[in-house]
């Protein structure tokens, strides 16, 4: 692309009043038109190629930018550039929208999770208009190192492509399930709007197993400052919730809570102080790393604990009744699941603070409950692990061979994550077996549930695979992500469109969004 011809379109951009459905240059990726003051900005589109446009009256503000080439016009300067971090950081300067943003103030929320750092422009292009604010980059420590990505290029991924799609109402950075102080820290310097705090070196889950007289003589251990408050405050006490329901505490609810929790409220304590009040951070509590499901009165603990210090998080994540496994649906008693989840929504609204659910790819059973029980108040949902399954599907539809290779590797070595991850392909052997699997069959792996939990699960092993010094699988299974971005995007809209659409109330069951979505997995575009 000559800088002529992006010059002649800028021209043509700013005579056509708005109306870009006949502009000459194919190459213009129409959403990304910006102008501000007879300056233009927009990125163009070559294949899989993505470059910066820039056409901008002449002076010392567009020096900021990074470029390949640039020429003067009379008085305008046009030039050529990257997508890289500099280049977003000259836009971010002229569209602030482009930086992320607390969630607070906002009902409904998603976080997305693009792992892999190609998904974002599908999932703004399916929420734009739905009324849920959406947490594009939301990576944890583990995923970063997997993936061998940073939080910066987490980031830098999401901005671009809010910039491409236009998208102005907001979005979010999370830097998830961080577990200490030197690890908050490194989410904030990269620009990450949100921390998900995981309380899991300060929540005491061996507990959880100790008898009735063990829990006892460890509670009276405490100095009475503690256990006289405690009891005081607790001990057989119900609190009203305000919507017919209440929370007791018996002798042992309150113990386990006790030395369970109250060292992950302290913990809290200290990073709300630290660093969420001085950088204005969002702030999501996780409490579901632990061995059993959260009690009522566990939470309610928690909660009150954490209200009694002046703290009100935007969200919690309690262990909810059940299994949220990887990849896969919920697993579980659904009425119960309906029974306590309506009185973790009490004690969640009692205290100004709305749910998290974690894990929540897949768990389409629980989708229609959660939206009902929780429409007044909100919600806010991670997924990101499935869209790299989303993208496997891209290449068994690309290069099924390939697939067949990255599954027998997965199945081989699962070793490499049991300590990560519990799971059923770990434990109940019904993975298809790798002799099985060829590749007039290996698309059906991603729609057995131990086959999704193998390949699901070993993501980092298959990315990071050296021979020789060389990548096995990673190169080669970006190059094929790249070059089908539209077939990876419709497998995108599909999945996440399941999940909204029974969050929303716009279908009432699993089979229903099923039946209306996935008769459209039959996708061109593929090479």
């Amino acid at each position: 692309m000559s800088l002529q011809n992006i010059f002649k379109d800028a021209k043509e951009i700013l005579a056509s009043n708005g109306d870009y459905s006949s502009l000459s240059d194919q190459a213009i990726y129409v959403p990304s038109i910006e102008i501000d003051r007879n300056n233009v900005y927009f990125i163009l589109k070559n294949g899989s190629d993505k470059q910066l446009a820039v056409y901008e009256t002449k002076g010392h503000a567009i020096t900021d930018f990074d470029s390949i080439e640039s020429e003067d016009f009379d008085n305008k300067t046009v030039l050529l550039g990257k997508l890289n971090e500099q280049n977003s950081a000259a836009l971010a300067k002229r569209f602030v929208w482009m930086k992320p943003v607390s969630r607070h103030g906002y009902k409904y929320t998603f976080g997305l999770g693009d792992r892999l750092g190609y998904a974002s422009n599908a999932h703004l292009r399916l929420l734009k208009g739905r009324g849920i604010f959406p947490v594009l980059a939301q990576q944890s420590i583990r995923e970063l190192v997997l993936t061998g990505r940073t939080f910066t290029d987490v980031i830098q991924s999401a901005e671009w492509a809010v910039f491409e799609e236009g998208y102005k109402d907001g979005w979010g950075a999370d830097g998830d399930h961080v577990k200490n102080a030197h690890e908050v820290d490194y989410a904030i310097k990269a620009g990450c709007s949100m921390i998900t705090l995981d309380a899991t070196e300060t929540i005491h889950n061996e507990v959880a197993k100790l008898n009735d007289e063990e829990l006892d003589n460890k509670y009276n251990s405490l100095d009475n400052e503690f256990t006289d408050r405690f009891n005081k405050t607790y001990l057989n006490k119900t609190f009203d919730l305000g919507n017919g329901s209440s929370v007791s505490f018996t002798k042992k609810d309150l113990e386990q809570s006790v030395l369970i929790f109250f060292d992950a409220v302290e913990f809290a304590t200290s990073i709300y102080h630290q660093f969420v009040v001085p950088f204005n951070l969002d702030f999501e509590i996780s409490m579901d790393e632990t061995i059993v499901p959260t009690s009522p009165a566990n939470h309610y603990f928690f909660a009150n604990e954490l209200h009694r210090n002046g703290i009100t998080p935007e969200t919690i994540a309690p262990r909810f009744y059940g299994e949220f496994q990887k990849a896969i649906d919920y697993i579980g008693d659904l009425g119960r699941f309906e029974l306590e989840y309506a009185i973790h929504e009490a004690i969640a609204e009692k205290f100004g603070y709305r749910l998290s659910i974690h894990s929540g790819s897949d768990k389409l059973s629980v989708y229609e409950i959660i939206g009902r029980i929780s429409k007044a108040h909100g919600w806010h949902v991670k997924i990101a692990g499935t869209n790299w399954l989303e993208a496997l599907k891209v290449v068994g539809k690309v290069d099924p061979q390939f697939l067949t290779d990255i599954y027998k590797f997965a199945y081989e070595n699962l070793d490499d994550v049991k300590d990560f991850y519990v799971f059923n392909a770990q434990t109940d052997g019904k993975a298809p077996k790798p002799e099985n699997v060829n590749v007039d069959n290996v698309s059906n792996v991603l729609k057995d549930d131990d086959g999704r939990q193998v390949l699901h699960t070993m993501y980092g092993s298959i990315l990071n695979l050296k021979h020789s010094f060389k990548y096995v699988y990673r190169d080669k299974f970006f190059e094929i992500l790249k070059e089908n971005q539209d077939v990876y995007d419709k497998f995108l809209n599909i999945h996440l469109a399941e999940h909204v659409d029974l969050l929303q109330g716009l279908a009432k069951s699993k089979d229903e969004v099923l039946k209306k979505y996935e008769p459209q997995a039959d996708l061109s575009g593929g090479k």
